[in-house]
């Protein structure tokens, strides 16, 4: 008995610990942009700069919007930028009723972008499985898009055997995590600098400009939420239907298209799996007759954060191609 009240006591408490220390987070880290109600939720849209078309940019898996570092505050000097979070990641209010598509990610921003009047034309800009959710946008309304960027971009290929089975448990690894969100021993074990997931991003980020550096409390905020871990977790475990939902995109006919890749190995990638990467890199050149491919030399995946300069300069080249 006494042992069931000890147990109570300490979920209780660490409930509570998480309650306030949530709206705590809140307070600290306001949305960089607006929250704009969708139907029964919110997302963050944060629009900045001026001129047309309007650079639409989505990040990658589980990523959210602050990932871009300072991409968008560059595109911003010449034309208007458009980051967003989906949902449950980053500001977004989290809709986890429905299975976390590319397709569903696809038709929550039509509705974000035409409930916020953010009309097209649109340039779009997807990194990782960002680039899946652009490349199916594209795709389905055609007529509002005029160029189309891929930053390192996930293909509906590029899964083996063995990547399914660790997606499996990464998936799970995600419920585990969710769960001890929600009781704050994520958050704890977190701010004890004890979570190997956010030690490991902190030491990588020591490389990047200082303003990139001061985002990793803003993300470590987003981080300790549940609803981020079930996020995480949904698009995970609906990737494989997610790169189903791209068989049908062939061709986006003659879209100006730039594929903008890695060229620097990631100590944890084979060799043989690098050059498989770079395979696909190239196929997704084959999207359209107006394509052309730039490789990073000096960039693992996070393109936008090694190298910056080369999704600006790609945003660029796209206008001027409009």
């Amino acid at each position: 008995m006494l042992t069931l009240s000890i147990t109570a006591i300490s979920l209780l408490t660490g409930i509570f610990y998480q309650t306030v220390s949530e709206a705590l987070d809140r307070r600290r880290h306001p949305p960089q942009g607006e929250l704009v109600d969708i139907g029964g939720f919110r997302l963050h849209l944060n629009c900045i700069g001026q001129g047309t078309p309007t650079v639409v940019m989505d990040a990658g898996g589980a990523a959210p919007s602050i990932t871009w570092g300072l991409v968008p505050s560059e595109i911003a000097k010449f034309t208007r930028v458009c980051t967003y979070d989906r949902a449950g990641l980053g500001w977004s209010d989290p809709n986890l009723r429905i299975s976390r598509t590319s397709q569903q990610s696809v038709d929550e921003l039509h509705s974000l972008l035409t409930k916020a009047g953010i009309n097209p034309p649109y340039i779009l800009v997807g990194h990782s499985l960002g680039g899946v959710n652009m490349r199916l946008y594209a795709s389905q309304y055609p007529e509002d898009v005029v160029g189309l960027l891929l930053v390192d971009s996930s293909h509906e290929n590029q899964m083996t055997s063995e990547m399914w089975r660790r997606i499996k448990m990464q998936s799970w690894l995600y419920q585990v995590l969710r769960v001890a969100s929600q009781v704050g021993v994520l958050r704890l074990i977190g701010e004890m600098n004890l979570l190997p997931i956010l030690e490991d991003i902190k030491r990588q980020i020591q490389k990047y400009p200082l303003k990139v550096q001061t985002l990793f409390d803003t993300y470590k905020s987003f981080c300790y939420r549940p609803d981020y871990w079930a996020t995480a977790s949904s698009e995970l475990a609906n990737i494989k239907k997610s790169f189903e939902e791209l068989q049908s995109v062939t061709s986006l006919g003659s879209l100006p298209l730039i594929v903008l890749s890695q060229g620097s190995k990631d100590s944890k990638m084979s060799d043989e799996r690098f050059q498989k990467w770079a395979s696909l890199q190239l196929d997704l050149t084959k999207l359209s007759s107006n394509s052309q491919r730039i490789i990073a030399e000096n960039s693992g995946h996070l393109v936008q954060l090694d190298q910056p300069e080369l999704v600006i300069s790609a945003v660029q080249r796209l206008i001027e191609s409009v």
